[in-house]
């Protein structure tokens, strides 16, 4: 039968059909990659098979407790804290945006060296299997919890890594607001980091702090979720604090560093 003049043909619709879903595709990367993990080191490498020390994952059932719910006086305190750092400078939104970026390269500045693999093997090795073990009670939590992140409820005119206001979706599939795996990942570096150089910790944990508050600037996370994020590296560092395998890589890393300096 002869295709209708104003009808598109089935080849057509086919076409349709595949751009729409290579948009729906797209939409769904940009989604994740605004709330995508920091890069721990730089240049970008792989640490799919980064080995953890010890397995924590239920860390966050004896750590956090659950966040708050909507409508509750501490939900409301949390959205207003968000609403409150959308009107930060622009030299501390562009600082939050990089926070969201990168991680290592974060903390770096504090230290006063670069902390790149080819340099400090060592201190690398001990941070990535700090913070790969931070991020299993996180991620457990996040899977567990499925908290909407602020730019999914809020109106927001700022929002890191994406352009124009942002919409409530209340409707997300995309739920990991709580806790902050940014917040974890950096009060884990900055607290192996304190082990590492003691003589630099009041800067490195308040380092730690601005990097966490990046994460309300960009409108990722609630100030709930930052704070869950330092409850479970502090918890997870502890841990550490008491594994031989993790004490023997800290005296390692520390004569590295020692030998720079």
């Amino acid at each position: 039968m002869p295709t209708m003049q104003n009808e598109p043909s089935p080849r057509s619709k086919r076409g349709a059909q595949a751009l729409f879903l290579l948009a729906t595709l797209l939409s769904l990367g940009a989604e994740v990659a605004r709330a995508a993990s920091p890069e721990w080191e730089t240049p970008a490498v792989s640490h799919k098979n980064v080995k953890p020390y010890v397995d924590v994952t239920p860390l966050h059932a004896t750590t956090l407790p659950p966040p708050p719910e909507e409508g509750t006086q501490a939900d409301r305190d949390d959205v207003a804290a968000v609403l409150a750092r959308q009107q930060v400078d622009a030299e501390r939104r562009a600082m939050a945006e990089t926070d969201g970026e990168f991680l290592y390269d974060r903390f770096a500045p504090v230290l006063g060296v670069e902390l790149r693999r080819d340099r400090f093997p060592a201190l690398i090795d001990l941070l990535n299997r700090s913070v790969r073990q931070a991020g299993q009670p996180a991620f457990a939590a996040k899977t567990l919890y499925r908290r909407l992140r602020p730019y999914q409820r809020l109106t927001l005119e700022h929002v890191c890594g994406r352009t124009g206001t942002s919409k409530p979706d209340p409707d997300a599939q995309q739920r990991t607001s709580y806790p902050s795996g940014h917040s974890t990942y950096g009060w884990t570096t900055a607290l192996v980091l304190a082990r590492v150089a003691p003589d630099k910790a009041p800067a490195l944990l308040a380092r730690a702090r601005d990097y966490a508050e990046s994460r309300l600037i960009c409108g990722m996370h609630f100030p709930s979720d930052v704070e869950a994020g330092r409850q479970l590296a502090t918890a997870v560092v502890s841990q550490l604090d008491l594994n031989p395998e993790f004490q023997r890589d800290l005296q390692r890393a520390r004569a590295e560093l020692a030998a720079a300096r």
